[in-house]
């Protein structure tokens, strides 16, 4: 059984951000061609035995690797699909795409039951989309016996363009200028400069990777892959490429990386002005990312730059699964 396209937006909206429908004004139609993509591959045989390919674990059912619409209580639905995180294949879970149940604790306790859907591939839990970090949701356990616990996986922070150009400029805002540079140096810069981060951040790895050459290929052909000089001396990287999702449209940060000689100077809240000038923005454009919340100081220059938390993706563990790890 399909779901309409239609219905899938409307079910959508009610897990769509406040903030985002405030600042986009035509979020439902930006949110039905973001849902769009996911939607064509439910049931596509063809794409799940490519993704079964790429992965190569033992379970040869094509349509069991597909996007599929799972049936729950009381007449809901859910469109669910199997997903690795960081593609390893010892962390697999079920991500929700959308679901007609309720954004509130009893709506994500009633997704658990997409879980055994998924057993041959030992699910360790289901990721959603929420609406808002509100405290009800993270005390899960506490409103709903049996539901299990919700972490936060990733934090998206965002602010329209304009808004972030009408602040006041960083005061190393002056020393700061953006050269565009080519992929693969990029890469070799990001890299080093996670290298000499790892031994201060044990745990980065799980909360960030460094942008290969591959990733930044979009940012360098639009034009906003940059080298960051502070008064000539390179201190790091930045690069956004536009991507429209959530229900808006805008530029996606695809990495901004700050060397150790220039951290803590409010580099990066200065290359972020930078950045914002040189987007070929359109009025309701956002700047946006995914930040890891225990990322600290990346979540801090974020907001020190004008942008917001406006929603997150929450890993949901029901009882009697194990979790993601990290």
């Amino acid at each position: 059984m399909t779901t309409p396209a239609v219905d899938t937006t409307e079910a959508a909206a009610r897990w769509t951000s406040s903030q985002i429908k405030d600042w986009s004004p035509r979020w439902r139609e930006n949110l039905a061609e973001w849902l769009e993509p996911g939607l064509a591959l439910v049931g596509d045989a063809e794409w799940g035995g490519q993704f079964r390919d790429m992965v190569q674990l033992p379970i040869q059912d094509p349509l069991a690797w597909a996007n599929r619409r799972v049936e729950l209580a009381d007449g809901h639905w859910a469109i669910v699909g199997i997903r690795f995180r960081g593609q390893d294949i010892e962390k697999p879970f079920v991500d929700v795409l959308a679901t007609s149940l309720v954004p509130n604790p009893e709506g994500i306790a009633a997704l658990s039951a997409v879980m055994p859907h998924f057993d041959d591939f030992s699910p360790l839990c289901f990721r959603v989309n929420l609406p808002s970090l509100d405290e009800r949701f993270l005390a899960l356990e506490d409103s709903v016996v049996d539901a299990g616990r919700v972490t936060p996986d990733l934090l998206i922070v965002a602010r329209p363009v304009v808004e972030m150009l009408a602040q006041s400029l960083a005061h190393r805002h002056d020393d700061v200028t953006l050269e565009r540079c080519d992929p693969e140096r990029a890469a070799q810069r990001v890299a080093a400069i996670y290298a000499e981060l790892t031994p201060s951040r044990p745990q980065l790895d799980q909360w960030a990777t460094p942008a290969d050459a591959d990733a930044l290929e979009d940012a360098a052909e639009e034009g906003l892959l940059f080298d960051i000089l502070v008064d000539g001396t390179s201190a790091g990287i930045v690069a956004a490429a536009r991507e429209d999702a959530y229900g808006f449209t805008g530029f996606c940060m695809q990495e901004i990386a700050i060397d150790s000689a220039h951290r803590g100077q409010r580099i990066g809240i200065a290359a972020l002005q930078r950045l914002c000038r040189a987007v070929p923005a359109n009025p309701n454009d956002l700047l946006w990312g995914h930040i890891h919340p225990d990322n600290v100081p990346s979540l801090r220059n974020a907001q020190e730059s004008g942008r917001k938390v406006v929603t997150a993706h929450v890993w949901v563990t029901p009882s009697g699964y194990p979790g993601m790890p990290g």
